[in-house]
């Protein structure tokens, strides 16, 4: 009798086991905040792609954009100094005869219409002995060459370039008579830069 009445309760006990036996494990919080928010992360990581693609792009345009400007400016700085060559040696053939007559008005005359060219900046014309004897500067006339120039371009038997520490170009021509030199001619011009906005 006694083992009938416990049966039940043994059976009813198994049941409820194998119910909790049954019940899926639930799953840990972090796997599910991951999963919920995936494509969060993938929309993250294209824009961060995007982002440095743009940024990339824009070191490239402006790398190919410093080097064609460097380019284009060492053109124009051999075109240039080609240009004053050309323009230094007849303007001293010209200063030359009106030097050798004492002619100083008319080597102005000449002077004042080379200033005129673009970004010509200055003229001078100066003895052997190094007074300027007619300049563009009118400040200068009559002064030693020396205090705005260097000595060394007195010495110069053949037209010179010279690049100044402030981008200049100083061109330095003699000017020759039938057996010495009469003169000095010196021109200052200001090249033209690209870039970096109109010149000071």
């Amino acid at each position: 009798m006694t083992t009938e009445k416990n049966a039940p309760a043994a059976s009813s006990s198994q049941e409820g086991n194998d119910s909790q036996a049954k019940k899926p494990a639930p799953k840990p919080p972090s796997d599910n905040k991951v999963l919920k928010y995936w494509y969060l992360i993938v929309i993250l990581l294209l824009i961060v792609a995007v982002a440095g693609t743009y940024v990339w792009k824009n070191m490239e345009v402006a790398r190919a954009k410093a080097d064609l400007t460097q380019r284009a400016e060492q053109v124009i700085d051999e075109q240039n100094k080609t240009y004053l060559q050309l323009v230094a040696v007849p303007l001293a053939w010209a200063v030359r005869s009106e030097m050798i007559r004492d002619n100083y008005d008319q080597v102005n005359q000449y002077l004042a219409q080379f200033i005129k060219e673009k970004n010509m900046k200055e003229l001078v014309v100066a003895r052997p002995d190094g007074k300027v004897m007619a300049a563009t500067n009118k400040k200068l006339e009559g002064a030693s060459i020396t205090d705005s120039f260097p000595a060394e371009v007195l010495q110069v038997e053949s037209t010179t370039l010279t690049t100044r520490d402030n981008g200049e170009i100083m061109v330095v021509s003699p000017v020759m008579g039938l057996s010495e030199k009469v003169g000095v001619l010196i021109l200052v011009y200001k090249p033209v830069t690209l870039g970096l906005g109109p010149n000071p």
